[in-house]
């Protein structure tokens, strides 16, 4: 690369997130000349986007990240001018990697081991997955299946270990709410089904001390396995806290 005629010789290394420039040319006196002599070298957009991009793929496989993604570059660190010296440079991701949204990469540049600049890039990553697919509006509790949903390629937001790719990965959950037709499917939208609707008979368990006490109620309010309902005791009339075991019986937890 050329600097005012003067051609120095720079040595590139990326290791985790840092890259140095080691400075090899024959330094000029530097008085009160031109900016170009106070600040010979430079530190171009491309090279920071090299390591931001560099340590994105880095990341992306320390997670287990494999899938087919797209990595784009929004807003570019200006091109900086830095005095004669050792230039490191470290970047971080304050936010994190997230899929499908903005997010800036901070770069930290030193000379000689001392901070001398800070800047920001700003990229967009997009990850692709094959996915469930809503074909047609899905109602609240409506089981899925291949009559309303279909397997196909998307841009996904969430890790591969929760990304719903096939039936099976429904563990018996259906819509948690209304889904519109070509809506991804997600775990937040999903739900285990309602086995417990307000005004149900059910069976109260409580366990004092390892003693199990069984006693009838009814539902206050429907509820999911797992979920914790509100359910009267029909003896006593007092309304308890439970969790839903199953369809018919609940675990008094308060």
């Amino acid at each position: 690369m050329s600097f005012q005629r003067r051609t120095i010789t720079a040595i590139l290394c990326l290791w985790s997130g840092l890259f140095a420039f080691l400075w090899t040319g024959t330094a000029a006196a530097y008085g009160g000349g031109t900016q170009s002599e106070r600040f010979p070298t430079v530190l171009s957009s491309a090279q920071l986007s090299a390591l931001a991009e560099q340590k994105i793929e880095e990341q992306l496989a320390a997670v287990g990240e494999t899938r087919r993604h797209e990595l784009r570059l929004a807003r570019a660190a200006a091109r900086m001018n830095l005095p004669a010296g050792e230039v490191t440079a470290e970047v971080a991701f304050p936010r994190g990697l997230p899929y499908d949204r903005e997010f800036p990469a901070a770069f930290a540049v030193y000379v000689d081991g001392v901070l001398h600049r800070r800047a920001s890039s700003y990229y967009r990553l997009t990850v692709y997955d094959r996915v469930l697919v809503a074909m047609t509006d899905i109602r609240a509790e409506e089981a899925i299946s291949s009559a309303n949903a279909r397997v196909e390629e998307r841009a996904v937001d969430t890790l591969p270990e929760v990304t719903i790719t096939d039936f099976a990965r429904l563990d018996g959950r259906v819509a948690g709410r209304y889904i519109r037709k070509d809506t991804t499917l997600t775990p937040s939208l999903l739900a285990m089904p309602l086995v417990i609707r307000a005004g149900n008979p059910v069976e109260l368990i409580l366990d004092v001390n390892g003693i199990v006490i069984r006693a009838e109620g009814a539902a206050v309010e429907s509820g999911r396995i797992g979920y914790t309902i509100r359910v009267r005791n029909v003896s006593s009339g007092k309304i308890l806290r439970g969790k839903v075991l199953d369809e018919h019986t609940v675990k008094i937890i308060g």
